[in-house]
């Protein structure tokens, strides 16, 4: 007799939440906020230390971006995948409030990210 067990990947896990069926709270403070903030602080260090090529620097501000825009995408459609209510707050209205966060969210990556371009360029 064989089981058959199914790996649950990483890959497998962005797919689900790019489809919207993965819970928001996970998405949103761990891959968004968590994983976000290390990566701009690296960015940030990086392009204030001089320390990447201006070439380099776009690549990496390129990736930055679509990795944020894959995240924001996935809130966007996980918005209203939250079990309860927290802190007595209706599960719809903190879908939305993710939503609003996420416009928001996009303005001040791209907004941020041409201020480093600039910086690094030294306009």
């Amino acid at each position: 007799m064989t089981v058959n067990q199914s790996r649950w990947g990483l890959m497998d896990e962005f797919r689900h939440y790019w489809h919207g069926e993965g819970p928001l709270w996970k998405l949103y403070w761990i891959y968004g906020v968590l994983f976000s903030t290390i990566g701009g602080a690296f960015i940030l260090g990086a392009v204030l230390q001089r320390a990447l090529p201006v070439p380099l620097l776009i690549l990496v501000l390129g990736l930055a971006l679509i990795y944020t825009a894959y995240i924001q995408i996935s809130v966007w459609r996980s918005a209203f995948n939250i079990e309860s209510d927290p802190f007595g707050v209706e599960r719809d209205a903190w879908g939305w409030i993710a939503r609003v966060l996420t416009v928001g969210w996009a303005l001040n990556a791209a907004g941020g990210s041409l201020m480093l371009l600039q910086f690094a360029l030294g306009y």
